[in-house]
Protein backbone atom coordinates (compact mmCIF):
# COMPACT_ATOMS: atom_id res chain seq x y z
CA UNK A 1 0.00 0.00 0.00
CA UNK A 2 1.22 3.56 -1.21
CA UNK A 3 2.31 5.66 2.08
CA UNK A 4 -0.04 8.60 0.57
CA UNK A 5 -3.02 6.58 1.16
CA UNK A 6 -1.88 4.39 4.25
CA UNK A 7 -1.34 7.89 6.11
CA UNK A 8 -5.49 9.50 5.36
CA UNK A 9 -6.61 6.26 6.10
CA UNK A 10 -4.94 6.21 9.20
CA UNK A 11 -5.72 9.52 10.60
CA UNK A 12 -9.12 8.92 9.45
CA UNK A 13 -9.69 5.70 11.60
CA UNK A 14 -8.19 7.76 14.29
CA UNK A 15 -10.72 10.84 14.02
CA UNK A 16 -13.91 7.92 13.70
CA UNK A 17 -12.24 6.17 16.95
CA UNK A 18 -12.53 9.84 18.52
CA UNK A 19 -15.76 10.41 17.06
CA UNK A 20 -16.86 6.87 18.23
CA UNK A 21 -16.03 7.83 21.93
CA UNK A 22 -17.90 11.55 22.01
CA UNK A 23 -20.85 10.01 20.10
CA UNK A 24 -22.92 8.91 23.23
CA UNK A 25 -22.85 12.53 24.53
CA UNK A 26 -23.70 14.03 21.42
CA UNK A 27 -26.63 11.89 20.61
CA UNK A 28 -28.03 12.41 23.98
CA UNK A 29 -27.68 16.07 23.37
CA UNK A 30 -29.51 15.51 19.60
CA UNK A 31 -32.30 13.75 21.21
CA UNK A 32 -33.23 16.38 23.75
CA UNK A 33 -33.29 18.89 21.23
CA UNK A 34 -35.22 16.61 19.00
CA UNK A 35 -38.12 15.32 21.45
CA UNK A 36 -39.40 19.07 21.59
CA UNK A 37 -39.15 19.51 17.63
CA UNK A 38 -40.62 16.00 16.55
CA UNK A 39 -44.10 17.04 18.19
CA UNK A 40 -43.87 19.92 15.98
CA UNK A 41 -43.15 18.08 13.13
CA UNK A 42 -45.72 15.42 13.98
CA UNK A 43 -48.18 17.68 14.63
CA UNK A 44 -48.12 19.77 11.82
CA UNK A 45 -48.37 16.43 9.31
CA UNK A 46 -50.98 15.38 10.97
CA UNK A 47 -52.77 18.75 10.11
CA UNK A 48 -51.26 18.80 6.91
CA UNK A 49 -52.45 15.32 5.96
CA UNK A 50 -56.14 15.62 8.23
CA UNK A 51 -56.75 19.25 6.50
CA UNK A 52 -56.99 17.30 2.77
CA UNK A 53 -58.79 14.51 4.68
CA UNK A 54 -61.43 16.70 6.15
CA UNK A 55 -62.08 18.59 2.68
CA UNK A 56 -62.67 15.72 1.37
CA UNK A 57 -65.20 14.22 3.66
CA UNK A 58 -66.76 17.77 3.82
CA UNK A 59 -67.29 17.88 0.05
CA UNK A 60 -68.42 14.22 -0.34
CA UNK A 61 -71.27 14.78 2.47
CA UNK A 62 -72.01 18.26 0.57
CA UNK A 63 -72.35 15.73 -2.70
CA UNK A 64 -74.44 13.69 -1.42
CA UNK A 65 -76.91 15.96 0.47
CA UNK A 66 -77.52 17.57 -3.10
CA UNK A 67 -78.11 14.36 -4.24
CA UNK A 68 -80.77 13.20 -2.08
Amino acid sequence: MSLAIYLPEAELQVALRTANKLLPLVARHRKAKKCGLRSVVVSHTVHLLATPVASGIANSHQTSALRS
